[in-house]
């Protein structure tokens, strides 16, 4: 845990970690270039900025672990995120890590897992996927 940070706000950030690396690892053990994306990803948050990425990754394997290989528990552990907001950061770049390796039918399960239990609205979902579509050159002219 960083200075000037509560013992929940860093949950709530090794939470969001936990998630990114959940949509990195449905394929298999993460590499050490997927590793690298869902640090990035973090960095490029508020929350996460100034901020020793390393120990938040830490605390994720740990909750990972927690859950035995059952991607469903896995999934229930993002229930602990509270803030309305990070919910919604967190399914963005969880998307967008899915996304980013080409949307097999596996990420695609996990991300309506995700949305479920984040409880993210349909309406910002399809927007969501929209713009991601128009990124990665999926949207339609």
């Amino acid at each position: 845990m960083t200075l000037m940070e509560t013992q929940e706000q860093f949950e709530q950030k090794a939470i969001m970690v936990h998630g990114m690396m959940l949509v990195c690892h449905i394929d298999g053990p993460i590499s050490s270039q997927q590793l690298a994306l869902v640090e990035s990803y973090a960095k490029s948050l508020p929350e996460f900025f100034g901020r020793d990425f390393h120990e938040y990754y830490e605390a994720a394997k740990s909750v990972a672990a927690d859950a035995h290989g059952s991607v469903d528990q896995a999934v229930s552990v993002l229930v602990g995120l509270t803030s309305v907001e990070l919910r919604k950061r967190l399914y963005v770049c969880a998307t967008e890590l899915a996304r980013a390796g080409g949307l097999a039918e596996k990420e695609e399960k996990l991300l309506l897992s995700i949305q479920h239990v984040l409880e993210i609205d349909h309406e910002l979902v399809r927007e969501i996927s929209h713009v991601l579509d128009v990124k990665y050159g999926l949207a339609g002219p």
